[in-house]
């Protein structure tokens, strides 16, 4: 039996200090995992950099060093992550809707909320 390890999501800002000193400066070298966690830990190193590393657990970071991460979206990315999944359930909905009286209630329920929501999703109900 495997285990799969998945990549950890951390803030924009996390990911972004983290990208800052693993890239190679002309007048800082990059710093590897252990330079990284070493700037998390010590009180001296200070600056923007380091606040935004102390933004998430020490644990969280070794996760997200070690394992990878991803970054978290923006509320504009999970609208859009959002109306492209109703849309796509919407669309395979549609396929069975003449044969099942549980995708045709999606189908309405779906373009009830989004037009009580005020919110137009191309496809659906636009």
């Amino acid at each position: 039996m495997t285990t799969e390890i998945k990549p950890v999501t951390i803030p924009r800002e996390v990911a972004d200090a983290i990208e800052t000193l693993r890239r190679d400066s002309a007048s800082d070298p990059a710093f590897d995992n252990e330079g990284i966690a070493h700037a998390y830990v010590t009180e001296s190193y200070v600056g923007p950099i380091a606040l935004n590393l102390r933004k998430i657990p020490f644990d969280t970071l070794m996760r997200a060093l070690l394992d990878g991460y991803e970054r978290e979206l923006t509320e504009e990315e999970k609208r859009a992550q959002s109306a492209t999944y109703v849309k796509h359930r919407y669309l395979e909905a549609l396929e069975f809707a003449d044969e099942d009286e549980l995708q045709l209630g999606f189908i309405n329920g779906a373009r009830f909320v989004l037009d009580e929501f005020g919110i137009t999703i191309e496809g659906v109900n636009a």
